[in-house]
């Protein structure tokens, strides 16, 4: 045997983590070998447990064993035809380069074939290479069929795929949760990476999957950190070109009164107001003591935003027991 024609084994081991989808097996007439030989490629990467990592075009030569202009080929192909999908990424030295994955389907995508005495017609087959006796009917070959809810979860998780969501996590989050919740999510994940609350996707499979997470109430969160981050940036660049309040420290008390009422952001925009009006901050401060332990730090920080003054707080006159019309019923 000739040494070209590469290694022998003794049988093939019973694949357990390794499954040829029935798209596969289904398309097979109409593919060709670089086709074929790129989409097992494909599905092998997926299918490897914590291998849902993306291929590149050098990683498919060497799995494939093909020259690049053939796996080129292959990779066209099988995106045309809807099996592979393609990301952009930041090469070395800023570069553009892509990598290549299974494109996940949600929804039934099988195609509905029966047997025929005829060669296909040319409407159904372009490009073919094949004289097979099955037939795609009803169209099943130009495009599956899709609901518009299969649509929508689609289109979720090439979204969450280009956000660095793995496939498998992807698929099963748009099969087992709420579309609009995961929409709602989606729409604050930039700022939740700018403010530094997420450091990557597993925020939002944790946001998603969590039932106890308020999309509503983090969003709310979310902007007050922004806000905040806004306002210490700003007092740092006064400060630095001389206009701020760089020689100005909240007291001791005020410092205190912030531990009170809860208040466990960054005391700049605190700082910035004290230093314009001192009453105005200590008012809101004595203000926001009478209010509910839970939201005496929100309503602190809404007051002093406003730029307007608290509402009064009422005296509390000491002898207001014993004077008054009901003072001589108290014995004193």
């Amino acid at each position: 045997m000739s040494k070209d024609f590469g290694p022998t084994i003794q049988g093939i081991v019973y694949p357990k983590n390794i499954i040829l989808p029935l798209e596969v097996l289904q398309l097979m007439p109409w593919m060709t070998l670089s086709e074929l030989k790129i989409t097992i490629a494909a599905v092998g990467r997926l299918m490897q447990v914590g291998g849902a990592e993306p291929i590149t075009l050098s990683e498919f030569e060497q799995l494939t064993g093909m020259s690049c202009t053939a796996v080129l080929d292959g990779i066209a192909r099988a995106m045309k035809r809807g099996i592979l999908t393609r990301f952009e990424v930041t090469g070395y030295q800023g570069h553009t380069a892509y990598v290549y994955e299974i494109r996940v389907s949600i929804g039934s995508n099988l195609l509905t074939m029966e047997p025929v005495k005829d060669k296909q017609s040319k409407d159904d087959v372009v490009d073919s290479e094949s004289t097979t006796t099955l037939n795609l009917t009803s169209g099943g070959a130009k495009k599956s069929q899709e609901t518009p809810e299969n649509q929508r979860k689609n289109d979720l998780v090439l979204r969450l795929r280009k956000i660095g969501i793995y496939p498998k996590t992807a698929a099963q989050l748009v099969e087992k949760n709420d579309l609009d919740r995961i929409e709602q999510f989606l729409g604050l994940y930039s700022l939740a990476l700018r403010v530094k609350r997420a450091t990557g996707p597993g925020w939002l499979v944790t946001a998603v999957t969590d039932p106890d997470w308020d999309p509503d109430l983090e969003r709310e969160d979310l902007q007050a950190r922004w806000a905040d981050m806004q306002t210490k940036t700003a007092a740092e660049e006064s400060q630095a070109d001389g206009t701020g309040t760089a020689s100005i420290k909240l007291p001791a008390k005020v410092i205190a009164a912030l531990s009170e009422i809860g208040w466990n952001s960054s005391t700049a925009e605190v700082l910035e107001a004290y230093a314009q009006n001192k009453k105005r901050v200590l008012a809101w401060l004595r203000w926001a003591a009478t209010q509910p332990q839970e939201y005496q730090a929100a309503r602190f920080r809404n007051g002093l935003r406003s730029g307007q003054a608290p509402p009064a707080v009422p005296s509390q006159d000491p002898g207001r027991y014993i004077t008054g019309p009901l003072g001589k019923y108290i014995q004193h």
